[in-house]
Protein backbone atom coordinates (compact mmCIF):
# COMPACT_ATOMS: atom_id res chain seq x y z
CA UNK A 1 0.00 0.00 0.00
CA UNK A 2 1.35 3.40 -0.99
CA UNK A 3 1.04 5.95 1.84
CA UNK A 4 0.37 9.57 0.86
CA UNK A 5 3.22 11.91 1.73
CA UNK A 6 2.34 14.55 4.32
CA UNK A 7 2.50 18.15 3.19
CA UNK A 8 5.80 19.78 3.98
CA UNK A 9 5.94 22.91 6.10
CA UNK A 10 8.36 25.62 4.99
CA UNK A 11 9.10 28.54 7.31
CA UNK A 12 10.31 31.66 5.49
CA UNK A 13 11.52 34.48 7.70
CA UNK A 14 13.75 37.49 8.00
CA UNK A 15 16.81 36.27 9.89
CA UNK A 16 16.65 32.99 11.77
CA UNK A 17 13.23 33.49 13.34
CA UNK A 18 11.94 30.33 11.62
CA UNK A 19 14.81 28.22 12.91
CA UNK A 20 14.10 29.37 16.46
CA UNK A 21 10.33 28.85 16.09
CA UNK A 22 10.95 25.32 14.88
CA UNK A 23 13.14 24.64 17.92
CA UNK A 24 10.47 26.03 20.22
CA UNK A 25 7.75 23.95 18.56
CA UNK A 26 9.87 20.82 18.97
CA UNK A 27 10.05 21.49 22.71
CA UNK A 28 6.25 21.22 22.76
CA UNK A 29 5.35 18.80 19.96
CA UNK A 30 8.49 16.67 19.58
CA UNK A 31 10.67 16.42 16.49
CA UNK A 32 9.08 17.96 13.39
CA UNK A 33 9.51 15.98 10.19
CA UNK A 34 9.64 17.67 6.79
CA UNK A 35 9.70 21.17 8.28
CA UNK A 36 12.25 23.38 6.52
CA UNK A 37 13.48 26.86 7.37
CA UNK A 38 14.58 29.43 4.81
CA UNK A 39 16.26 32.39 6.46
CA UNK A 40 16.61 35.66 4.57
CA UNK A 41 19.83 37.07 5.98
CA UNK A 42 21.02 40.66 5.84
CA UNK A 43 22.61 41.44 2.48
CA UNK A 44 21.26 38.27 0.86
CA UNK A 45 20.22 38.64 -2.77
CA UNK A 46 16.43 38.07 -3.08
CA UNK A 47 17.04 36.09 -6.27
CA UNK A 48 19.26 33.66 -4.36
CA UNK A 49 16.54 33.36 -1.71
CA UNK A 50 13.97 32.59 -4.42
CA UNK A 51 16.32 30.05 -5.99
CA UNK A 52 16.71 28.35 -2.59
CA UNK A 53 12.92 28.08 -2.30
CA UNK A 54 12.61 26.81 -5.86
CA UNK A 55 15.20 24.12 -5.22
CA UNK A 56 13.38 22.98 -2.08
CA UNK A 57 9.96 23.00 -3.74
CA UNK A 58 11.27 20.86 -6.62
CA UNK A 59 11.02 17.86 -4.25
CA UNK A 60 8.04 19.03 -2.19
CA UNK A 61 4.49 17.65 -2.36
CA UNK A 62 1.95 19.85 -4.18
CA UNK A 63 0.04 20.65 -0.97
CA UNK A 64 3.09 22.04 0.83
CA UNK A 65 2.39 24.74 3.44
CA UNK A 66 4.56 27.86 3.41
CA UNK A 67 4.41 30.05 6.51
CA UNK A 68 6.00 33.49 6.26
CA UNK A 69 6.72 36.04 8.94
CA UNK A 70 5.48 39.35 7.53
CA UNK A 71 2.90 40.02 4.82
CA UNK A 72 4.48 42.08 2.05
CA UNK A 73 8.05 41.28 3.07
CA UNK A 74 10.56 39.52 0.85
CA UNK A 75 9.87 36.03 2.29
CA UNK A 76 6.11 36.49 1.77
CA UNK A 77 6.49 37.95 -1.72
CA UNK A 78 8.91 35.19 -2.71
CA UNK A 79 6.51 32.50 -1.52
CA UNK A 80 3.60 34.18 -3.31
CA UNK A 81 5.39 33.90 -6.63
CA UNK A 82 5.61 30.11 -6.18
CA UNK A 83 2.10 29.66 -4.72
CA UNK A 84 0.50 30.29 -8.08
CA UNK A 85 2.54 27.56 -9.81
CA UNK A 86 1.28 24.65 -7.69
CA UNK A 87 -1.19 24.00 -4.91
CA UNK A 88 0.92 25.62 -2.18
CA UNK A 89 -0.77 27.22 0.80
CA UNK A 90 1.04 30.43 1.78
CA UNK A 91 0.12 32.15 5.05
CA UNK A 92 1.79 35.18 6.61
CA UNK A 93 2.03 36.21 10.26
CA UNK A 94 3.98 33.14 11.35
CA UNK A 95 3.84 32.40 15.06
CA UNK A 96 4.32 29.40 17.31
CA UNK A 97 0.60 28.58 17.48
CA UNK A 98 0.41 28.45 13.67
CA UNK A 99 3.38 26.12 13.38
CA UNK A 100 2.13 23.72 16.04
CA UNK A 101 -1.37 23.67 14.51
CA UNK A 102 0.06 23.03 11.03
CA UNK A 103 2.13 20.16 12.41
CA UNK A 104 -0.81 18.62 14.28
CA UNK A 105 -3.38 18.93 11.48
CA UNK A 106 -1.43 18.36 8.26
CA UNK A 107 -2.14 14.63 8.42
CA UNK A 108 -5.89 15.27 8.80
CA UNK A 109 -6.63 18.32 6.62
CA UNK A 110 -5.31 19.80 3.40
CA UNK A 111 -5.72 22.88 1.27
CA UNK A 112 -8.13 25.62 2.29
CA UNK A 113 -9.50 23.64 5.24
CA UNK A 114 -6.01 23.38 6.73
CA UNK A 115 -5.23 27.02 5.91
CA UNK A 116 -8.36 28.22 7.73
CA UNK A 117 -7.57 25.99 10.72
CA UNK A 118 -4.04 27.41 10.97
CA UNK A 119 -5.35 30.98 10.73
CA UNK A 120 -7.93 30.26 13.44
CA UNK A 121 -5.22 28.86 15.74
CA UNK A 122 -3.15 32.00 15.20
CA UNK A 123 -6.09 34.29 15.98
CA UNK A 124 -7.19 32.31 19.03
CA UNK A 125 -3.66 32.46 20.40
CA UNK A 126 -3.79 36.25 20.65
CA UNK A 127 -5.07 37.23 24.09
CA UNK A 128 -4.87 40.23 26.38
CA UNK A 129 -3.82 38.29 29.46
CA UNK A 130 -4.24 41.21 31.87
CA UNK A 131 -7.85 41.65 30.78
CA UNK A 132 -8.53 37.94 31.20
CA UNK A 133 -7.01 37.96 34.68
CA UNK A 134 -9.05 41.04 35.67
CA UNK A 135 -12.26 39.35 34.44
CA UNK A 136 -11.45 36.21 36.43
CA UNK A 137 -10.76 38.29 39.51
CA UNK A 138 -14.28 39.76 39.32
CA UNK A 139 -15.90 36.32 39.41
Amino acid sequence: MNQKQLPWIILMTHGEAGVELKRSAEMIAGELQDVYCLSLMEGMDPFDYARELGDLLASAPDDTIILTDLFGGTPSNTAAAFAIKKNYTVLSGLNLAMLIEAEMQRNVMTGEELAEDIILAAREGIKNIRTIMEERKKK
